[in-house]
């Protein structure tokens, strides 16, 4: 029995050896090459090719601009404004005459007697005969020595675009053109009659309060244009 045992034990040890022989020479075949193990891919270098850039996707429409980048809007020139023309100061020619060569001492007694010059005289501040005093006129007062009425009257002479200007005036500030003997008007103010005449190239401004209507004034105007130089 033990040597049973010991025989079988000889022929499986032969059996292995025989096995292990086989294994080895199926190895050493050139046809048989080794099966390749599963190896990681190596990463792609930094350098190896560019990434390739998202192409733009036209269904989704034109790219929305930068949030933060702002449009410099563009300058618009502004019309210049067009000069407008300063207008030129009104000027008299200057004119030199007494009081008593504009109406004559004759000519204020045809009047009316009882007016004399008024030795008190001012001309009044904003009047038309202060006005004439302003543009080289002059401006001369009388007294009616039984009513206290005054009588001032100014006399300025222009050239014809001057005399021109304040005719305009005048017709701006209105009044009725009958009843003076001459170009003009009159009308009232506080308590005044106001008159404008004009001959040739002279401008009369007169006010009282005792001239009522254009004939209360008419024959001092008449003597004056007769008195101007």
């Amino acid at each position: 029995m033990g040597g049973m045992t010991g025989v079988r034990g000889m022929h499986v040890a032969a059996a292995i050896i025989t096995v292990a022989l086989i294994a080895g020479c199926a190895a050493d075949e050139p046809g048989a090459a080794p099966e390749p193990s599963a190896s990681i891919p190596p990463s792609a270098s930094p350098s190896a090719a560019p990434s390739a850039s998202p192409e733009p996707d036209d269904a989704d429409g034109p790219d929305e601009p930068d949030a933060t980048a702002s449009p410099t809007p563009s300058r618009t020139a502004s019309p210049s404004p067009s000069p407008t023309a300063t207008p030129t100061a009104l000027t008299g020619i200057r004119l030199q005459i007494a009081c008593d060569r504009l109406l004559t001492p004759q000519d204020v007694y045809d009047y009316n007697p009882n007016i004399g010059a008024d030795p008190g005289y001012r001309v009044r501040a904003g009047s038309g005969p202060a006005r004439a005093v302003e543009l080289s006129g002059t401006a001369c007062g009388w007294l009616n020595q039984t009513s206290t009425q005054t009588y001032s009257i100014g006399v300025a002479r222009f050239d014809s675009a001057n005399l021109q200007r304040v005719k305009s005036a005048a017709a701006s500030a209105g009044g009725t053109t009958r009843g003076l003997g001459m170009e003009g008007y009159y009308r009232t103010e506080a308590g005044l009659g106001v008159v404008e005449a004009f001959t040739g190239s002279y401008w009369i401004t007169a006010e009282s309060s005792a001239f009522l209507e254009p004939a209360d004034v008419a024959p001092l105007l008449e003597a004056i244009r007769r008195n101007l130089p």
